[in-house]
């Protein structure tokens, strides 16, 4: 009798595998659009329809649970930089989707503690219900409620003001970073050439197992430009570019881009490096600067920042502006010509940090300024011969040959030392390996 049933089912079997395939392929489809889709909107949707309203309130104070403790630090200036200029726009560089709030990063110069409101918006740019009130703080930053279908946010100084420019939410809900270590550079300005230290820094660190580098570019030349298209072609940085107006003086921008850094790299990477292109870290020994990192950031549970000492290497000219194939580098490249080096500087002078980005509230150029609420982090010091930061100082920058370099004289005597051997060649091939593709030259 079962076989019987089984033999009047066959005879509809086509009809059956049709819409069975159906089910599969539409279903197959569905999955990827929501994969894409949690992707591109900057949240999980799944999860955030389960723990979040798309009624928003009014203010950023009733959803952002540290909110409270942002004003209080407000309340005491911390992480004020004045600008020595006049109040620019309100201009924005990115929007990303914490687990529970969002933040939008400013590159606005004399915004902080100013009101600004949060604007949503769905994939198709149609606006999501009534602006979220919020404030400028830290500086260039604003957090803003987090809606579970957003895909783009824009800010405006009045609730009723039409919004004239929108940025698209990155996803950062997930504590799953896709890099362990990671350079937030500091954005490059000025009209000096770039392209040579920053071949150099960026093969340098993927030496030292870094596998990712935020690049901030304010001013850039073209030549130079074509090298940062190629490193952004292979993945191996991830460009953004700051506004072209040139509203402040270049050193300015540097804050800017540490604070837009910290919220780009948390949940994105495990530690995040914040250095300078003319600054070399580098763990001494047997190790990568990555496996010591991982090492000393998890001997204790609330380690939040790592400093690392400096050597200044006196850079007494100014880098090529062509390459011109190996010449130039046996002429011209910083690891392997310049040798004259300070005594290593006292713990806490002008230290660079490598810290985790989950647990930073506001960064400085040099050091935490601020962790989360609850978080009570430990700052470890690297000892010197253990790693350290070769620092390639330009002499006539800021005026440093005729000034700080008195202060880093009292330090100790300098000596001539040299970038690792067993580094060296590996760093000089690659180096010129790249330029070469790039250049066209060999």
């Amino acid at each position: 009798m079962s076989c019987g049933r089984l033999a009047k089912r066959d005879k509809f079997s086509p009809i059956r595998i049709f819409i069975s395939f159906g089910f599969i392929f539409f279903g197959t489809l569905l999955f990827d659009y929501n994969s894409w889709s949690k992707e591109f909107y900057g949240m999980d949707a799944e999860i955030a329809g389960e723990t979040l309203s798309e009624e928003l309130p009014k203010h950023a104070k009733d959803c952002v649970s540290f909110f409270s403790q942002l004003n209080e630090s407000m309340v005491t200036k911390i992480g004020r930089r004045n600008c020595r200029k006049a109040l620019t726009n309100l201009t924005l560089i990115g929007a990303y989707a914490y687990s529970d709030y969002s933040v939008v990063t400013i590159d606005s110069c004399q915004w902080y503690g100013r009101k600004v409101y949060c604007h949503y918006f769905d994939a198709d740019w149609k606006e999501l219900g009534p602006p979220v009130e919020s404030v400028v703080f830290p500086e260039f930053a604003v957090h803003c409620c987090r809606h579970p279908r957003a895909a783009y946010m824009g800010l405006t100084e009045s609730e009723d003001e039409e919004v004239n420019f929108t940025v698209p939410i990155l996803d950062r809900t997930v504590d799953k970073p896709k890099y362990n270590l990671s350079v937030c550079l500091a954005p490059m300005y000025g009209n000096e050439s770039k392209w040579l230290m920053l071949a150099e820094l960026i093969e340098h660190y993927k030496l030292q197992g870094v596998q990712h580098v935020y690049l901030y570019v304010k001013d850039i030349d073209d030549y130079s430009r074509l090298l940062i298209d190629d490193y952004e072609r292979s993945g191996e940085v991830e460009v953004v570019y700051l506004r072209k107006e040139q509203d402040r003086y270049g050193m300015e921008w540097h804050m800017v881009g540490v604070e837009e850094c910290l919220h780009r790299s948390r949940h994105h990477s495990r530690y995040a490096i914040f250095t300078d292109i003319d600054e070399r870290i580098m763990a001494l020994g047997n190790q990568t600067l990555a496996e010591y990192t991982s090492k000393a950031m998890t001997e204790k549970t609330n380690i939040g920042m790592l400093q690392f000492r400096q050597t200044w290497v006196l850079r007494p000219r100014k880098p090529p502006n062509k390459y011109e194939g190996e010449v130039t580098l046996k002429k011209h490249l910083p690891t392997l010509i310049f040798h004259n080096t300070s005594a290593v500087g006292p713990r806490g002078h002008t230290v660079k940090c490598i810290i985790d980005p989950r647990r930073v509230l506001i960064m400085w150029i040099h050091y935490v300024l601020l962790y989360f609420p609850g978080y009570k982090g430990v700052t470890v010091s690297a000892p010197p011969d253990k790693a350290i930061i070769r620092h390639y100082r330009d002499l006539v920058d800021d005026n440093w040959g005729t000034t700080w370099i008195h202060e880093v004289e009292r330090f100790g005597n300098f000596t001539m030392t040299d970038y690792p051997a067993q580094l060296m060649v590996k760093l000089y091939r690659n180096v010129k390996k790249r330029l070469s593709r790039v250049y066209g030259r060999t």
